[in-house]
């Protein structure tokens, strides 16, 4: 095992680049299946660079922004502690392995130096798929989404240490909550992240293929990886799922286009029922609504995108 430990300079888009030879610990849960965003198209994608890596978002600008707030959190509520921020890309050659801590710190009654992940979320995320029993209040018991404990995992693992924490801070409108979640060590886990990791480097990057596509995830990549037509066609006759697709589509569309009428002759019936009236009150509490309001004349710009039809046999002779 082969670790180098790259100090961060300032050159975010030389670190960028580095990343590309390695599946870091943020992308670890997209090749273990436990993301909760991305797919292994997209991060085949990134890694070849035939899409530009996700640099910024809303997201990841919260991200950046508030890591500073959570080590001042831990440091107030944790005085006792040493802790430092990291600034290291650390990476392992044979595995092909890296990862980018967020700090480092070593605290009382712990062994040995420990690996600190630090997280901004918000007070709805953090009720829905954190705690265990949501009716807690936000102190309750707690288990963070896999993905972030394989993130942390894989940071622990790198850099050898015998324990991790998520240091997380729960945003609300007008508080803040500070909560720390400890991450044991956990070997079984640690081979499949070596597993998992060796198998998309082997089947896919290494061999040159793409990924199967996860439809739902790969709506903007499909769009950005085939941008333009060229004209030609492709036989797909021999293609059992391509024709199985068709078929599941025009009776979605047929059943949204039933389900759109319905909505429509409901919304009419009610309508009628208010007449002149601005607003309806039902039995159940609930009030309708039937106003004017203005709209702005506004134009919009020329631009050229393709357009997906299912065409007749007879339309394409």
């Amino acid at each position: 095992m082969t670790i180098e430990r790259i100090p961060l300079s300032d050159d975010r888009a030389q670190w960028l680049r580095d990343r590309l030879a390695f599946v870091n610990a943020s992308e670890v849960a997209i090749v273990c299946g436990e993301a909760g965003y991305g797919s292994l198209a997209e991060l085949y994608a990134e890694k070849k660079e035939l899409r530009p890596p996700r640099v910024d978002s809303a997201v990841l600008r919260r991200g950046r922004w508030g890591e500073a707030a959570v080590f001042e959190a831990l440091a107030e509520t944790y005085p006792e502690w040493e802790v430092r921020r990291a600034k290291v890309h650390v990476r392992d050659r044979d595995r092909r392995l890296a990862c980018t801590p967020d700090g480092f710190a070593t605290a009382p009654g712990r062994d040995g130096i420990g690996v600190v992940q630090a997280k901004v979320i918000s007070r709805a995320i953090f009720r829905d798929r954190w705690l265990d029993n949501s009716d807690d209040g936000l102190m309750g018991p707690a288990t963070p989404p896999p993905a972030m404990r394989l993130q942390v995992l894989t940071e622990q693992m790198l850099n050898e240490t015998k324990w991790g924490v998520l240091a997380v801070l729960i945003n609300g409108e007008f508080d803040w909550t500070f909560r720390l979640i400890d991450i044991e060590r956990d070997p079984v886990a640690e081979d499949r992240i070596c597993y998992h990791t060796e198998a998309f480097l082997r089947d896919y990057l290494d061999a040159n293929i793409m990924p199967p596509f996860e439809p739902l995830r790969d709506e903007a990549l499909i769009r950005a990886l085939y941008r333009q037509d060229d004209g030609t066609e492709i036989d797909l006759s021999s293609d059992k799922r391509a024709l199985a697709a068709v078929e599941e589509l025009i009776e979605t569309q047929a059943a949204c286009k039933r389900m759109q009428n319905q909505e429509r002759a409901l919304k009419n019936e009610l309508c009628a029922k208010l007449g002149g009236h601005s607003f309806g009150r039902l039995a159940n509490g609930r009030c309708l609504s039937w106003r004017m309001q203005h709209r702005k004349a506004y134009t919009v710009a020329a631009t050229d995108f393709r357009v997906f039809r299912i065409l007749s046999a007879k339309d394409v002779e």
